[in-house]
């Protein structure tokens, strides 16, 4: 559906020096008024200092004070994906930097499952560990921290999940979701959450801080783990992420320095994309396949070697991390179609695939079906575990507390969830989730709002100078998007690997002979099952023995630098 909203474009154009076209995208994205679009585009850094209005944040400043008078030998506590990682390192770089006796525990995915549990309070105890700092979890831990205070263990919790029906007895929760929290976004992740506190505790808001590069190092990880846990960017996140985007080639991390030459984007812009598709799953990786303590030992490694090492090895797990999950992500899609009409809610028993991409494996059906779809997986005994993910028609997590009484465990949001349950109750769990799902086939049925029908043509280098002046773009700061119909392609080729990214010379029949680059980076089954469809069985076959094809497409232009020689190519995003 084209967007069409009423508003001065030229007008607007004029006052910022923007295209009429880049006001419009502004204006669909609700920036719709001179203060709004100046708003969006100016980045205020004084804001990453601001901490105004987080519960507890004093108290939180107060206690680590106290530990370190009092000498007393603290425990972070992270989590295993890429915020949980960033915030510890942030954590742990900063408290030592304050002449602090700080350790860490990353849980293990398979093995100790999310956040605390009694185990790692166990083994605090008998480490000696006198207090605990969590970071991105800790908000639902109840008994867990009321396990520590029984062991004489003090905590600190900063989080930034939506709040339990009961808080922790803890010394200071600092979560941004609490209903008492009136600092002006809450929407920040758990690294964001932690450099607050530490920013507070080392006064890195001071024109004469001592610890400048420390800042920027963390501001760095905090920006990171924005773009990696998928947090909006609107606002202070924007900024965030911006001023990261700026800074992380100039080798503040060593070993996200070593990730980014790893993975051979030294030499190429670094954008939110190249963080969330291929510097973030590294980082990923290591807590799916097997521990993230190697992730974070490369975010706190100084020796330039090694953090090649490092980095070299993350890359190849995430290389297998993203082979296993094609393969998982290919049965699953076959196995859904072979059952025929998909139901309303998809539930997948995928015994032998490995847990930790159950949810990645989720995101797919839901893309190719559109649908809500929950995969589970075999534990060991009689306990499967699941991961699902939404659409917008259906809220996930009410439907499944529904369902409550079927699950040892459950937690999750509108649009993604996690369960623990006896294999027993699959059927069952099943026929209530689709018995119920009141989904219309409306509500089944994706709809993708087209910022512009833009002629490949009106894609010039100032155009897409201007377009950057947009990013970095994220959750509620979307990729604009364009579209075009009756696209003639009359070249197609295959690269890659696994021949998974097409490259197609196209046309537009009525604007002339001039040719255009186009490329297709996923859903390629579903493309040439598109063409079959609306042109005959076969089509996509001819199409790469030379026979063209008219189509629609949704797109978005790029500079291809390619030996320094510049040009502008289309990346399709959508077709049909």
């Amino acid at each position: 559906m084209l967007k069409r909203i009423g508003a001065d474009y030229e007008g607007l154009g004029k006052i910022f020096g923007l295209d009429p076209l880049v006001i419009r995208i502004l204006v669909n994205r609700g920036y719709d008024t001179e203060e709004k679009i100046r708003l969006f585009l100016s980045a205020d850094e004084t804001i990453f200092d601001c901490a105004d209005g987080l519960p507890d944040i004093g108290s939180a400043v107060s206690a680590l004070e106290r530990f370190r008078k009092e000498g007393k030998k603290i425990r972070i506590i992270g989590d295993y994906d890429i915020d949980g990682v960033c915030a510890t390192a942030i954590l742990l770089k900063a408290l030592k930097a304050y002449g602090m006796e700080a350790d860490y525990v990353i849980p293990h995915r398979i093995l100790d499952g999310y956040g605390l549990n009694a185990n790692l309070i166990e083994k605090a105890h008998n480490d000696g560990i006198e207090a605990i700092v969590t970071c991105d979890n800790g908000i639902a831990a109840f008994d867990e921290i009321a396990l520590a205070k029984e062991y004489g263990m003090e905590v600190i919790v900063t989080d930034h999940h939506e709040i339990p029906e009961r808080l922790p007895d803890a010394l200071a929760i600092v979560d941004p979701k609490r209903k008492e929290n009136t600092y002006p976004n809450p929407d920040i992740c758990g690294a964001y959450v932690a450099y607050k506190v530490v920013s507070a505790l080392l006064g890195l808001n001071r024109p004469d801080s001592d610890f400048e590069e420390l800042k920027k190092e963390l501001l760095i990880l905090a920006g990171f783990a924005t773009v990696g846990d998928i947090m909006p960017l609107y606002a202070e996140n924007r900024a965030l992420v911006s001023y990261c985007l700026a800074h992380i080639k100039e080798g503040t991390n060593t070993g996200l320095e070593a990730l980014i030459r790893a993975t051979e984007t030294m030499d190429k812009k670094v954008s939110a994309y190249t963080i969330g598709f291929i510097l973030g799953p590294c980082i990923n990786a290591t807590g799916r396949l097997d521990s993230a303590d190697h992730a974070l030992q490369l975010l706190m490694c100084d020796d330039k070697n090694r953090a090649m090492k490092l980095a070299q090895m993350l890359r190849e797990m995430n290389e297998e991390r993203k082979d296993i999950t094609a393969k998982g992500q290919e049965d699953a899609v076959a196995m859904v179609k072979r059952q025929g009409t998909p139901d309303p809610v998809i539930v997948l028993y995928l015994p032998d695939v490995h847990e930790s991409i159950a949810g990645i494996i989720a995101g797919r059906l839901k893309e190719v079906f559109y649908r809500p779809s929950i995969v589970f997986t075999d534990t060991e005994g009689e306990i499967i575990k699941g991961s699902g993910r939404s659409i917008e028609a259906y809220d996930m997590y009410e439907k499944l507390s529904e369902c409550r009484d079927l699950f040892e465990k459950f937690g999750g949001h509108p649009m993604a969830a996690g369960i623990s349950m006896p294999k027993e109750n699959l059927e069952e769990l099943r026929r209530r989730l689709n018995e119920n799902a009141n989904l219309s086939e409306e509500d089944l049925t994706p709809t993708l709002i087209i910022d512009a029908d833009m002629p490949f043509g009106y894609a010039s280098m100032h155009l897409m100078e201007e377009l950057a002046k947009l990013e970095p773009f994220g959750v509620k700061n979307e990729k604009p998007v364009f579209a075009r119909k009756d696209v003639l392609i009359t070249e197609a080729k295959l690269f890659g690997r696994n021949k998974d990214m097409a490259v197609f010379t196209v046309k537009e029949p009525s604007l002339g002979d001039r040719t255009y680059k186009l490329k297709l980076f996923r859903h390629l089954i579903e493309f040439h099952e598109y063409l079959d469809e609306i042109h005959g069985e076969g089509t996509a076959e001819a199409l790469y023995r030379g026979k063209p094809a008219s189509v629609k497409v949704a797109f978005y232009p790029e500079i291809n630098d390619f030996r320094g020689e510049k040009n502008i190519e289309f990346i399709v995003t959508d077709f049909g």
